[in-house]
């Protein structure tokens, strides 16, 4: 499990968490060494074998969450030249747009120079400040605010991203997702797939089921509807689930799901809620650490 795949270490107010990105290096050498040890293999040929009860020994199979442009940039020129198949899952509702998603809209707008968390007082900014308290350290600050707004409900995080927009004093960050002619390019290559990653990225045990439905229902048609294929997998936002959530998907039409459950695949996993693999730039990049964490799941 990938998401983003950047030139080098990022800079600027496009903070990027260190569990949500490697580098075109990294990723490059992972790729060769995948290629070398395991049968790489597309995320819906895991499915087939595993409704067919065929072995899905020695295989493996590369994903990437959520959409972004980088994908598109750095990581699909990778699986080019390595000829390697992959799955994306999009949050359909933000591709062909300029939005982000909120952790980016939060770090980019405390990183702006207007903003002082320190100073902020009075409702919900008081809230972040008080389960977020202010360090020295940048990095460690964005991550736990981060953190913490994982745990509130999507009316207060709307509520905070709204008051720093009213405030923000620099233009908003530029277009992180892909488009969907840069998505159509991908798929009419052969080597890339395209899941459901719903259609704006809601964490779906903090809604209603019925908005869940709707998510999780109205992504894939809009998917299909760009690319006129069926799309039959599911990831589900930040790897939250429950057995009512995993129920719709299962209704919904899809063949599978996967989470953001650490562990390999065998073929008595539940398919509407099968383990993967996270692969970032602090745990696996050198040889050792890569293989450390494949294999005995380390870091």
């Amino acid at each position: 499990m990938y998401h983003r795949v950047l030139p080098s270490l990022p800079t600027g107010l496009d903070y990027v968490q260190p569990g949500m990105f490697v580098t075109v290096e990294t990723f490059r050498r992972h790729a060769n060494l995948l290629k070398k040890r395991f049968e790489v293999v597309s995320l819906a040929e895991i499915f087939s074998r595993l409704h067919t009860g065929k072995s899905v020994a020695g295989c493996c199979a590369i994903t990437f969450d959520d959409g972004w442009l980088d994908n598109f940039s750095h990581a699909f020129g990778v699986l080019e030249e390595s000829n390697l198949p992959a799955t994306v899952f999009l949050a359909s509702g933000f591709i062909g747009s300029n939005n982000c998603f909120w952790p980016e809209q939060l770090s980019f707008h405390l990183r702006q120079s207007g903003i002082n968390k320190e100073g902020m007082q009075g409702g919900i900014y008081e809230k972040l400040s008080n389960e977020v308290p202010p360090t020295a350290d940048e990095a460690v600050y964005l991550d736990n605010a981060i953190m913490a707004l994982k745990n509130w409900s999507p009316k207060e995080r709307d509520e905070l991203l709204a008051s720093f927009h009213a405030s923000a004093k620099s233009p908003a960050p530029p277009r992180l997702l892909m488009n969907w002619d840069e998505v159509l390019t991908m798929h009419q290559s052969g080597l890339v797939d395209f899941g459901s990653h719903t259609a704006n990225h809601i964490i779906l045990d903090q809604v209603p089921l019925d908005m869940a439905r709707e998510e999780i229902v109205h992504s894939r048609d809009e998917i299909e509807a760009h690319l006129g294929v069926p799309v039959t997998l599911f990831a589900y936002p930040n790897g939250n689930y429950n057995a009512s959530l995993r129920k719709i998907v299962t209704d919904s039409g899809y063949i599978g799901a996967v989470t953001t459950k650490s562990g390999w695949i065998s073929r008595n996993k539940n398919l509407f809620s099968l383990p993967r693999i996270g692969l970032h730039e602090d745990v696996c990049n050198t040889r050792a650490r890569f293989y450390a964490r494949l294999i005995l799941q380390k870091f």
